[in-house]
């Protein structure tokens, strides 16, 4: 006995008296509950655990395993299998039950860290079980055209970005609310957060994921209008959500009659950690689109809307440039047909509306115009009206037809790979710990002819991280990088909602 003790004392001290940068090493290494144990050793052991978890870390994994709990335990097991400090999660799954896959990270991650969990068009990164970049669409037909089967996929995101506070800030519209009160009352929330944790007016990044009511788009816009330049704007404007906040044990439950509009991830930058040492978080972003223009335009004449709560559309007749001749639904559809070469839906058609709208935030601020473009997607005519997708559009709004164009993708995801290319030869030298991607619904494989295009210039230029990303019906992206010969479109012409589109969100740290 005592020589087994003895014996056990040496190993101790052997073990203890390793040094740092092996230690560290060892460390790193290990799952979360096992590093947990590790920093209750003794105080040297303690400083280098917290020496690793001070370190910026965002990681990615999804899982197409086919039940959800167990897919749910996989990314969980994927992306603590290293000591993370978790500041935030976004979890997305293609269909399934939300509250029960909050209930799971919750009980993983603890009821401290803010939370958002949302249904998603299709998921795409690199997979749990073998690091391979991949994507997963909610629905996709079979071989033989007959039928569409429902895929099943969970894409799980954990961060800890320090010198970064983050929460989440829900926006819930009671009946009868009207979008300009929640719109308010949503910049609002976000300022009064970061002024209480921040020296900054404004917070660095917005994260946001909408459901598709009438609400979203004109919050969004007035969202564009009233931050800073230098916040980055980025997300999913239609879906389904749930969400908890930082402080809170589960899941908000609503009253009757409200809904919920949208949900942002705010990061604020800290007021207790500005000391040059602790380094620096920067987030950037930068878009690649689809869309090109072709010479059809008009005025909008007469505008309907549909009344209901969801997948709002619009009836209306329209004007050619110049001309008095009001035009109904056939007779506009005609006009793009014609120029199609009778194919018009084979390229899927777009009406380009530019919007300019007064905007303001509370009573005391006069209101200023600001104009946005607008993607709204074709889907019917008749001989009275022609029929779109979404709202917000007004009698006198001048619109242009848009096509989404695979030269125009392809040249701009290379734009896209050359800018994070130069991102990391800049002077500081900044370390990118994280990526997400916001990809338009019909983009993908089958848009491309070829496997992970959207993927590629993460691949290309960092293919260690561990980045996800999801598929979307309408992608949120401003601040963003400017292709070449687009400056003054948009100097002029804000760009904040998006089709066929991939925005790309790139979060590095210097030192």
């Amino acid at each position: 006995m005592i020589k087994g003790t003895s014996e056990k004392k040496i190993d101790m001290v052997l073990i203890t008296s390793l040094n740092d940068d092996l230690l560290h090493n060892i460390l790193l290494r290990l799952p979360a509950k096992s590093f947990a144990f590790a920093s209750c050793v003794n105080r040297s052991w303690n400083s280098v655990c917290n020496r690793i978890l001070s370190r910026p870390k965002m990681v990615s994994a999804f899982s197409r395993n086919p039940n959800q709990t167990r897919a749910g335990e996989e990314v969980l097991d994927k992306v603590l299998s290293e000591p993370i400090r978790p500041d935030f999660v976004i979890a997305n799954i293609t269909y399934g039950n939300m509250e029960e896959a909050l209930t799971l990270i919750t009980e993983r991650v603890g009821s401290r860290v803010p939370i958002i969990v949302s249904v998603v068009a299709g998921i795409l990164g690199k997979e749990a079980c073998n690091d391979n970049p991949g994507e997963v669409k909610n629905h996709v037909t079979t071989d033989d055209g007959l039928s569409v089967v429902a895929n099943f996929a969970i894409l799980l995101t954990i961060g800890y970005l320090p010198g970064i506070k983050v929460e989440v800030v829900p926006v819930i519209q009671a009946k009868r609310e009207s979008e300009a009160d929640i719109g308010d009352k949503f910049v609002m929330d976000i300022r009064n957060y970061v002024s209480v944790v921040s020296g900054h007016a404004a917070p660095a990044c917005l994260i946001l994921f909408g459901e598709d009511t009438h609400a979203t788009e004109p919050i969004l816009h007035k969202l564009d209008y009233a931050m800073p330049a230098e916040t980055i704007i980025v997300g999913d404007q239609i879906g389904e959500f749930l969400h908890k906040c930082g402080n809170e044990p589960r899941n908000v439950q609503l009253h009757k009659d409200d809904s919920r509009v949208l949900a942002g991830l705010i990061f604020a930058r800290d007021k207790h950690r500005t000391a040059p040492e602790a380094g620096k978080i920067h987030f950037d972003a930068a878009i690649s689109r689809a869309m090109s223009s072709v010479d059809l335009r008009y005025k909008a004449a007469n505008v309907r809307v549909s009344r209901r709560p969801r997948c709002p559309s619009t009836l209306l007749t329209a004007k050619r440039g110049g001309e008095a001749e009001v035009l109904n639904g056939d007779q506009i559809l005609d006009d793009i047909n014609d120029f199609l070469g009778n194919q018009i839906w084979e390229n899927d058609p777009y009406l380009g509306v530019i919007k300019r709208r007064k905007y303001s935030v509370g009573l005391e601020e006069k209101p200023k115009i600001m104009a946005s473009l607008v993607y709204h997607q074709v889907t019917g005519a008749d001989e009275q009206d022609l029929l779109v997708n979404g709202a917000e559009i007004r009698t006198g709004d001048y619109f242009q037809v848009y096509l989404p164009d695979l030269n125009v993708a392809e040249a701009s995801l290379n734009a896209v790979s050359s800018h994070l290319r130069n991102l990391k030869s800049k002077p500081n030298k900044p370390e990118v710990v994280g990526g997400f991607v916001f990809v338009g619904s019909r983009r993908g494989d089958s848009f491309f002819g070829r496997q992970n295009a959207d993927c590629s210039p993460f691949l290309e230029n960092f293919p260690e991280l561990p980045f996800g990303g999801i598929f979307c019906n309408s992608e949120i992206g401003r601040s963003l990088f400017v292709e070449d010969g687009e400056e003054k479109k948009e100097v002029s012409i804000r760009r904040c909602l998006h089709v066929y589109s991939s925005v790309y969100l790139i979060v590095s740290y210097t030192f």
